[in-house]
């Protein structure tokens, strides 16, 4: 049985639009659970009253901005910790 590979070892060896697709599907996958749920929940939502459609209207872009900057706040800490990994600096990528 052949052992799985390295993630960094992949990263190095697979052509870059596959390994873009690779790596991207996971997020879409989840935007689109997430963008389905503020469907389904609209529609409940509207059945209750205009006041309550509107509230979850408005809060749904104000959820995505904030996903989205924790998100680029995950990706930017990931970046600076293999950085720091691959300088062999194991004290600096734990700070």
């Amino acid at each position: 049985m052949k052992k799985e590979k390295n993630t960094a070892l992949k990263m190095g060896e697979m052509p870059i639009p596959k390994l873009v697709l690779k790596m991207s599907l996971p997020v879409i996958l989840s935007m689109m659970v997430q963008a389905l749920y503020n469907i389904v929940d609209s529609i409940f939502v509207s059945g209750y009253s205009e006041k309550a459609f509107t509230a979850i209207s408005l809060a749904f872009p104000i959820q995505m901005v904030l996903i989205a900057i924790a998100v680029g706040i995950g990706v930017g800490i990931n970046s600076m910790v293999s950085r720091k990994l691959s300088e062999k600096d194991v004290h600096g990528a734990s700070n």
